[in-house]
C-alpha cells in the first residue's frame, strides 16, 4: 500500500509550509495531562551487527547523522534536546512516500535513520536494510507508550522507536450531515452526492470494506475475494465525489467553504478547521477507526550507532511530543507530555488523553504490514481509472 502521507508530500505546501500555515501554537488552547496505563517494555537490545562492546566510542563515530525522513522533520523544535546537547547537526534528505524510500535503500542510498511508518518494517528487514535499536541507551524509552513500541517490533525486538500517531477517517459538515453516525459510510453516503472528497490512497478500500461490515483485522488482509468486493462498491459510490485531493490545503479549503461535506482527513484538518469556527466533527468510526504510527528505524551498516541512539532519545522526549501535538495535532508516544496548551476539544475528540484505549482493537486498528499490498495498489488503480 502506497504511504498515508503520499498526498501530503504531493502537495506544493509539504510539511515544512505546514508549520507557517496552522501556526498551532495561536489556534490551539486548554489543558489536560496526557495520562494512559504504563506497562513494562520489555529492553530488546540486540542487534544484529558487532556487540556495544565492540563498538568505537560516541567520540570516535563521524558524527554527523544523515536522516531520510519527511520533509518538516528537519525542523529544528523536533530534534532540539539532540542540538542542545552539543552534536552535530544532522544532514536531512527526504522522501516523498515510503516506497520510495524503499526503492531509494534498496538501490544504495545511505542513511542512519529514517522514519516510516510501522507497516514497512517488515519490508526493511526483508532488504536486510535495519537492525534493532538497544533500548537501554535510549533514556526516554520507558516514557514511551508501550502498546505502540509492541508495534515497532518484530520477532520481539524492536526495530522501530515509535514517536508519532495519528488517524485517517472522516471530517464532516455537521450543518449538512448528522455526526451522530459514527461510520465510514460518510465517505460512500449517496446522500452527500457530489460532496464527498477521497485521499488518493488504498486506504479508502479498507474504509470500504469496513463499511461493508468487514472487520478491522480483515481489511489489513483481505481476500481476493474481499478486494474485488471493496473495489467494485469504491468503484459504484465513486460516482458521489467531488474530487480525490492530493493537497491537503486544498480538501480544507473545500470544507471550510462548504463545497465538501465529507472528507477523508487526518487530525490536523479537525483541529484547523474547528479552531476557525468551521462547523466540523471528527467521526470515530463504529467499525473501529484506522490509526497509524511511524517512528525512527536504524541502518543496519551505521556508523553512528550512539549518535543515533541520541537522536532518538530526543525525537522520544516530552519536549519534543509536546511541540509536535501543538503545532502538528499529531499524537505522541511519550505519555508525560503536558497537553495544557491544546485545545480541549482537540484532547477529547482523539483520546489524546488515554492513547493507551483509543488505539486498541476494537475502537481503532493501527496499520499493519500488508502481504498484498500490491494487489491493493493494483485494485486502487482500477478505481481511478473507473
Amino acid at each position: 500500500m502506497r504511504s498515508e502521507f503520499d498526498g501530503l508530500m504531493r502537495s506544493p505546501m509539504g510539511r515544512r509550509a505546514l508549520l507557517k500555515y496552522l501556526g498551532y501554537a495561536s489556534l490551539l488552547g486548554g489543558t489536560g495531562v496526557l495520562a494512559a496505563c504504563r506497562q513494562d517494555v520489555t529492553q530488546t537490545g540486540t542487534d544484529q551487527g558487532a556487540s556495544p562492546t565492540a563498538r568505537p566510542g560516541i567520540e570516535e563515530e563521524p558524527g554527523v547523522l544523515r536522516v531520510f525522513t519527511w520533509a518538516g522533520y528537519e525542523l529544528k523544535p523536533v530534534w532540539k534536546p539532540y542540538r542542545q546537547a552539543g552534536y552535530p547537526e544532522p544532514k536531512f534528505s527526504f522522501y516523498t512516500n515510503t516506497e520510495q524510500a524503499l526503492a531509494k535503500t534498496a538501490g544504495g542510498q545511505d542513511w542512519d535513520i529514517a522514519h516510516p511508518e510501522t507497516s514497512y518494517i517488515q519490508d526493511y528487514v526483508n532488504i536486510g536494510a535495519i537492525q534493532p535499536w538497544d533500548t537501554s541507551l535510549i533514556e526516554n524509552f520507558d516514557q514511551l507508550n508501550p502498546m505502540l513500541q509492541r508495534a515497532g517490533q518484530l520477532d520481539g525486538q524492536q526495530y522501530e522507536i515509535v514517536t508519532d500517531w495519528g488517524y485517517s477517517a472522516p471530517i464532516i459538515r455537521t450543518d449538512h450531515l448528522d455526526p451522530s453516525i459514527k461510520s465510514y459510510s460518510h465517505l460512500f453516503d449517496p446522500a452527500a452526492s457530489g460532496h464527498i472528497s477521497w485521499f488518493d490512497t488504498p486506504w479508502i478500500l479498507m474504509m470500504a470494506g469496513l463499511t461493508l461490515g468487514m472487520s478491522g483485522d480483515e481489511v489489513f488482509d483481505m481476500t481476493p475475494e474481499q478486494l474485488e468486493e471493496a473495489k467494485n462498491f469504491a468503484i459504484d459510490r465513486k460516482k458521489h465525489l467531488y474530487n480525490i485531493w492530493v493537497d491537503f490545503t486544498q480538501m480544507w479549503d473545500d470544507v471550510r467553504k462548504g463545497v465538501v461535506w465529507a472528507a477523508y482527513s487526518w487530525p490536523d484538518t479537525f483541529a484547523v478547521l474547528h479552531a476557525e469556527g468551521v462547523p466540523v466533527a471528527y467521526i470515530r468510526p463504529e467499525e473501529g477507526t484506522l490509526s497509524w504510527a511511524e517512528g525512527l528505524v536504524l541502518h543496519a551498516e551505521t556508523e553512528n550507532y550512539y549518535h543515533a541512539h541520541e537522536y532518538a532519545n530526543s525525537w522520544a522526549s516530552a519536549e519534543v511530543g509536546q511541540w509536535l501535538i501543538e503545532n502538528y495535532a499529531y499524537g505522541h508516544a511519550n505519555l508525560n507530555v503536558d497537553l495544557s496548551n491544546v485545545d480541549p476539544d482537540v484532547v477529547k475528540v482523539f483520546g489524546l488523553d488515554d492513547p493507551e484505549y483509543n488505539l486498541s482493537e476494537p475502537v481503532s486498528y493501527i496499520d499493519r504490514w500488508l502481504p498484498n499490498r500490491a494487489a491493493y495498489n493494483r485494485a486502487w488503480d482500477e478505481v481511478k481509472a473507473a
